[in-house]
């Protein structure tokens, strides 16, 4: 991906260093250690390598808060990261496997949910993509495993960042709540917030699965709920 030329200069004349400004896509791996390297060849490159080890331990984090969550849906196994599209920035669409953004993942090792600070769209975006797939290994395929998780990602954390799933997410959300009262459900990062949603997301699988097995009733469903809300704005 190229981003933009940059030019290398001084940083001062008696500093001895050099400096070179980074696109603002990139002003989130402010602060991130990274390796340095030189390629000899033709055209040398400079290379820098960002430490993304705790960003990677995001990944693992949620995964394990999903896994409890599934526990009675079904044991969705230990995280891989070949089942996902690595990158550093956020793609421009989805590919084959879910996208995982290293920049998100760096975003929420700096969230701090003790301090009631406002969650970050990159975590829900982050939750999409591994609910996503697991909906894969609950055996829900496209487009129903993106929508079951951009749900999973919206009622656990009250953000959507996905668009054309408004059907699906409200759905989701009144098997989830049901009869409950809605109040907040806590930090994604604390087991204890899936534990407590198991049972919801049960609910919210099974309409899931119905509609995988039953392709024609989700199509029709979906179709009247856009009708009547196309009728209700019109009015």
């Amino acid at each position: 991906m190229h981003l933009d030329h940059r030019r290398i200069r001084s940083a001062g004349r008696t500093s001895g260093s050099i400096e070179i400004t980074l696109p603002t896509e990139l002003r989130t791996l402010e602060g991130v250690e990274c390796r340095l390297l030189v390629r000899d060849g033709a055209r040398p490159e400079i290379v820098l390598q960002p430490e993304l080890s705790a960003a990677n331990e995001v990944f693992h984090t949620l995964w394990r808060g999903l896994r409890i969550g599934f526990d009675d849906v079904g044991d969705i196994g230990s995280f891989n990261l070949s089942e996902y599209a690595l990158c550093l920035l956020p793609p421009g669409r989805w590919h084959t496997h879910p996208p995982l953004v290293y920049v998100d993942a760096l975003v929420a090792t700096r969230w701090d949910h003790s301090q009631k600070e406002e969650i970050p769209e990159a975590i829900p975006r982050i939750l999409t993509s591994l609910a996503s797939g697991a909906a894969y290994r609950l055996d829900l395929a496209q487009p129903l495993a993106r929508a079951f998780g951009d749900a999973v990602a919206y009622l656990m954390t009250g953000i959507s960042t996905v668009s054309g799933n408004e059907f699906e997410r409200g759905m989701a959300h009144r098997a989830f709540w049901k009869d409950e009262l809605i109040s907040p459900l806590g930090s994604p990062f604390e087991h204890d917030v899936w534990r407590k949603a198991q049972t919801k997301l049960i609910r919210v699988y099974d309409g899931f699965w119905s509609w995988e097995r039953n392709p024609e009733v989700y199509d029709r469903a979906r179709e009247r709920w856009y009708r009547a809300l196309t009728v209700e704005m019109g009015s």
